[in-house]
């Protein structure tokens, strides 16, 4: 009988970098050695020290950005005083004159009357609405309001917040003797479910009548229905068929199957 070889295969110590038999005896051995134990000791400490070097990294740049923050914040101060005494400079101010009883702009030489909004000045001096001082040094400009946000309609929105612009442009249409929303593809034809004699998805056989008028729309819509309901036999001579109560009953249970399945028909395409 022949016996092959077969090698013995090896694995790797992370903590040494060397190759070792995987056997149980091998790892052993190699564990207990106290090379193997120095190496382990070293690498979690340098796990340890590369963790705490992190935190400190990481508070270090908490701290310089907080120190750019601020540094931004100040400089953006100064800029904007320095645009406001830049603006002042240009337009002049508006300051309140206990002895004329007006607004004054030393800067033009005008003056303003917030009750009639008319301004004072000029040459030569005189009342006036159009005054000739630039339109940003007019005290309505530089005085004037911020912008309002756009209202926002309160309740059925959620917190989606729909304008009450959107709200009032719905569409509505009269189904029977309820108001409900229009659904945007009950006009279109094709596989939208559009309007044939009358009732609102009549080419899928489903939907119902508009202005209550569903009895010969859905009976032209559903040909099998309109034989079945005509009671005529299979002879053609257009004799009625006189129909047992079982049957009667079946015809009705059908009729209302039908008419919970238009239903909730409806109700998915938004046609209800």
């Amino acid at each position: 009988m022949t016996e092959f070889w077969v090698s013995q295969k090896n694995k790797w110590c992370e903590y040494c970098k060397c190759w070792l038999k995987d056997t149980a005896q091998s790892w052993a051995v190699h564990e207990r050695g106290s090379g193997h134990q120095e190496n382990v000791t070293r690498r979690l400490r340098d796990m340890r020290l590369k963790a705490d070097q992190e935190k400190r990294d990481e508070a270090e740049l908490v701290v310089t950005l907080g120190k750019v923050e601020a540094e931004a914040q100040k400089r953006y101060e100064q800029d904007q005083k320095a645009a406001a005494a830049a603006r002042r400079d240009t337009l002049g101010e508006w300051v309140w004159n206990e002895a004329a009883g007006y607004y004054y702009n030393a800067k033009h030489r005008w003056y303003y009357d917030k009750g009639t909004a008319m301004y004072y000045g000029g040459e030569p001096v005189h009342w006036t609405d159009k005054p000739t001082l630039p339109r940003e040094a007019r005290y309505e400009v530089m005085h004037a309001p911020p912008p309002k946000p756009p209202p926002v309609a309160a309740g059925g929105g959620g917190s989606s917040g729909a304008p009450a612009a959107a709200t009032a442009q719905r569409q509505y249409a009269v189904a029977g003797s309820r108001i409900s929303n229009k659904h945007p593809l009950s006009q279109v034809g094709g596989y939208q479910l559009h309007h044939v004699d009358g009732a609102v998805g009549g080419a899928k056989g489903v939907g119902h009548a508009v202005g209550g008028g569903g009895g010969a729309a859905a009976a032209a819509a559903d040909p099998k229905r309109k034989r079945d309901d005509s009671g005529t036999g299979g002879g053609g001579k257009g004799k009625e068929k006189e129909l047992s109560k079982e049957d009667l009953e079946f015809l009705q249970r059908r009729e209302a199957a039908r008419q919970r399945v238009q239903q909730r028909t409806a109700a998915t395409f938004g046609l209800s």
